[in-house]
């Protein structure tokens, strides 16, 4: 194995890869990196198991060929080098040299056929592409919301429900949900449904152009995001997801319009008095204005605050965690915020006002017992 590349080129691979690479591991081979050459690229694999990432970088290849590496070591070197080429040789005992203007390296390798397949996502795959803005907004605005409690495996992740002409992504911990869906032209040839863990989804995220398109691969046990210039294949949590349109109120009788800015700065402020056991705000609705409340009784701190709204309603006393209610407002891409009431101990929802064409956004908070109660 022989080639040459420049180092920026190489380094921008490896940025990518090494991040995959398990600060500690029972299996070893997975502190590796796998490094190849195919169709004049040099390609480069990390793995921890559950998440494989390959992306590649141009290079002149004199011999084709393989080996794995350390990974970490190989990403540290080229890190401290400046932008000049690299030439690398590996012999058949799997010692990979490196020299450079500067000097030369030498770094003991291992076998490649030791390190682990990628993973197959076998026959029955169902595919579709995605615009990047897009795909990344039904990420990141509903990942906040997953549980990251591993007794409940299904909630670790999120669901994505993709049928002909519409495009969905749910998330939630039980004390809140957050729904995402897009309408869309393409079509899989049938339903896809799948749980995709939140460390997969933020790897996609690090790797995803702001511009251009994405193609999603879903097979029965694994998914591939083929991104720019990096492959990314996740294993799906393989448990049942929650029936979510039962836990979402058909009716919701009060409904208040309000400034999303407005209410996440005052409750930012507000919520600097709560009780940090409860994180408990108090919102006291009347027709034009809502109040805002927070207590440390065993400090002694208070905050008030008022804000205009609209409420159809006179009164109306509800609670909220503060850190779920701005979790909620922070992911609400409108001006307006609108938020629907059933009763003070029943789930709120909360939408934009206004949404881009074709998008549709649901959030789902549960109150909380207000602590006079």
């Amino acid at each position: 194995m022989k080639f040459s590349v420049m180092r920026d080129e190489i380094f921008n691979a490896l940025q990518r890869v090494v991040n995959v690479i398990p600060q500690r591991s029972t299996f070893m081979m997975t502190q590796n990196i796998l490094m190849f050459t195919e169709d004049n690229l040099l390609k480069l694999i990390g793995t921890d198991l559950e998440i494989t990432l390959m992306s590649w970088a141009p290079a002149s290849i004199k011999e084709e060929g393989s080996i794995a590496i350390p990974g970490r070591l190989i990403h540290d070197i080229v890190r401290e080098l400046p932008n000049i080429e690299l030439h690398f040789e590996a012999d058949e005992q799997f010692r990979m040299k490196v020299t450079s203007d500067f000097g030369r390296y030498k770094i003991s390798g291992v076998n490649p056929i030791e390190f682990p397949q990628r993973p197959v996502l076998g026959e029955e795959v169902q595919e579709i592409v995605i615009e990047n803005k897009i795909f990344r907004k039904l990420i990141e605005n509903t990942i906040f919301a997953c549980s990251t409690d591993e007794l409940r495996a299904a909630l670790t992740g999120v669901f994505f429900n993709i049928s002909a002409g519409k495009i969905e992504a749910v998330a939630t911990d039980g004390h809140r949900l957050a729904k995402m869906g897009y309408k869309h032209d393409a079509a899989p040839k049938k339903e896809i449904m799948a749980i995709v863990p939140t460390r997969s989804l933020n790897f996609v995220l690090r790797n995803l152009d702001g511009e251009g398109s994405s193609t999603l691969h879903f097979g029965k046990k694994h998914a591939l995001f083929e991104l720019a210039e990096t492959q990314l294949f996740a294993r799906l949590i393989e448990e049942t997801f929650v029936d979510y349109d039962r836990v979402i109120p058909k009716e919701t009788p009060f409904e208040m319009q309000i400034s999303a800015e407005d209410f996440y700065s005052s409750v930012k402020r507000v919520s600097l008095f709560s009780n940090p056991l409860t994180s408990q705000v108090v919102l006291n609705i009347s027709s034009k204005h809502v109040e805002l409340h927070a207590e440390d009784i065993d400090y002694g701190g208070e905050a008030q605050e008022r804000i205009p709204c609209q409420f159809n309603r006179d009164d109306f006393r509800i609670a909220f965690n503060s850190r779920y209610l701005q979790d909620i407002l922070r992911h609400i891409s409108s001006g307006q915020l609108q938020l629907r009431f059933v009763r003070p101990d029943y789930a709120v929802l909360a939408n934009p006002v206004e949404t881009e064409e074709n998008e549709e956004q649901l959030m789902l908070l549960m109150p909380v017992r207000l602590e006079s109660e």
